[in-house]
């Protein structure tokens, strides 16, 4: 199947490779098919992802794996959300959270190649890479973003 998307350009994808979320992400209800992007030559793997929407070129989100800026979750997601994750167990479960950059106000911040970004540990994503499904929830009891810089790299 062919996609089209701002950051990527045309795709070619498999059916099976499309992550769901049965309920879309919470600022985006109606998006709920998302292929997931990486840089191929990442090493020793992958640290950043494109959800990319199969649904809407221009809606992509980057996330990363929040256990490797020292943020790890434990939580115990309720029955139906392990129900719509097509999972029993969270040891097929990813947990990820979506970053995004230096907002207005703090370019000052970005200066020999390195740039702040803030990632929302408060709504992780838990996705589900064997059945594909993901969903994404709000903690509540949680009242604070993480800051990290990291390397400023051309994604193209």
């Amino acid at each position: 199947m062919k996609i089209e998307t701002t950051r990527f350009g045309s795709q070619e994808i498999e059916q099976d490779s499309i992550i769901h979320f049965p309920q879309g992400l919470l600022n985006d209800p109606e998006i709920k098919d998302f292929k997931l992007f990486h840089k191929e030559d990442s090493e020793p793997g992958p640290v950043v992802f494109w959800l990319q929407s199969v649904e809407n070129p221009d809606k992509a989100y980057t996330i990363i794996d929040p256990s490797l800026v020292g943020f790890s979750y434990e939580v115990a997601l309720p029955e139906k959300d392990y129900q719509l994750l097509d999972s029993n167990s969270t040891d097929e479960i990813a947990v990820m959270v979506i970053i995004t950059g230096a907002e207005d106000g703090a370019e000052n911040i970005q200066k020999e190649g390195f740039a702040l970004i803030s990632g929302n540990v408060t709504e992780p994503l838990f996705i589900n890479l064997n059945s594909k499904k993901g969903v994404q929830r709000s903690i509540k009891n949680l009242d604070y973003d993480i800051f990290l810089t990291i390397p400023v790299t051309n994604t193209q």
